[in-house]
C-alpha cells in the first residue's frame, strides 16, 4: 500500500516565483498509526527576503493506494487509488487559528490552510497542520503507509516520526531535506507479530516463504 501524501506549498504572494522567496527551514511530521493515521505537520516558514510576505492558501495532498487483497492478506498483484477521509482538521499557531478545509476528488483529497498574516523579511512563522486520515493499508498480520512529502518551496529540514500500536517492521526512506518541485518518500510497515526490523517489506517475506514451503511440499509429494 502507498499512501500519497504530497506537501504542495502555493504560496500566494506579491513575487511572480517562490524560489528565494519562502522556504520551509524545518518540518516535522509526526504520525501515529492505529486503524487510522493521525498526522502532526509542524511546519517553519521563513521569508528570505527583505519585504514583507503573505503566505495564502497552502495545501497537502493525500492518495490512499491499496494493494489487491486475498482474504485478509495483501497481495503484490494490482492496486486502486482513491481519496482519503479526514477528520479533527486543525490549523494553528500558538493561540491563533487558521482556516482550514479539505475537498474530495476522484482518486485523491486535497487539504488546505490559509495564513493572510505577513511574515517580516528575514522572519518565520511556525505553523502546526493536523489531522486523522484513512491512511492506513490494513492486512491480518501487516498494516503500512507510504508518505511522499515535496513541494514547490525548499525544505530545508525533515524529520518523519511514524508509531504504531504494532511493532515496526519496516521502513525505507532516509531523507533529511527535499528540493523544492521533487517527492521523497517514506514507507512504514507495522506488524501484530514480534519481527525484527526487516530489509524489505512484510508481506513479500509471507508470500515468499508460503510459495516456498508449498515448493517444498510439491517436491516432497513427487519423491513419494
Amino acid at each position: 500500500m502507498r499512501v500519497w501524501l504530497i506537501v504542495v506549498m502555493l504560496i500566494l504572494c506579491t513575487q511572480t516565483a517562490f524560489g528565494g522567496v519562502l522556504e520551509i527551514e524545518e518540518m516535522k511530521i509526526s504520525v501515529f498509526a492505529t486503524d487510522k493515521a493521525h498526522l502532526k505537520y509542524e511546519i517553519k516558514l521563513r521569508n528570505t527576503i527583505d519585504k514583507p510576505i503573505v503566505p495564502g492558501i497552502s495545501e497537502l495532498r493525500l492518495q490512499k493506494v491499496e494493494n489487491t487483497k486475498l482474504l485478509f492478506f495483501s497481495i503484490p498483484i494490482g492496486e486502486q487509488r482513491k481519496a482519503v477521509e479526514v477528520e479533527n482538521l486543525r490549523a494553528y499557531s500558538g493561540n491563533l487559528n487558521f482556516k482550514a478545509s479539505f475537498e474530495h476528488f476522484e482518486d485523491y483529497t486535497t487539504v488546505y490552510y490559509e495564513i493572510w498574516y505577513p511574515i517580516e523579511p528575514y522572519g518565520e512563522k511556525n505553523v502546526i497542520v493536523e489531522f486523522d486520515a484513512d491512511l492506513v493499508d490494513h492486512g491480518l498480520i501487516f498494516k503500512s503507509l507510504t508518505i511522499p512529502v515535496g513541494g514547490d518551496v525548499d525544505i530545508k529540514k525533515l524529520d518523519l516520526d511514524i508509531n504504531s500500536d504494532w511493532k515496526l517492521c519496516y521502513l525505507e526512506g532516509d531523507v533529511t531535506s527535499v528540493p523544492s518541485n521533487h517527492i521523497a518518500f517514506i514507507t512504514a510497515e507495522f506488524s501484530i507479530l514480534p519481527f525484527p526490523l526487516l530489509p524489505f517489506r512484510g508481506y513479500v517475506l509471507f508470500w515468499g516463504s508460503l510459495l516456498i514451503l508449498i515448493a517444498i511440499l510439491a517436491l516432497l509429494l513427487v519423491r513419494k
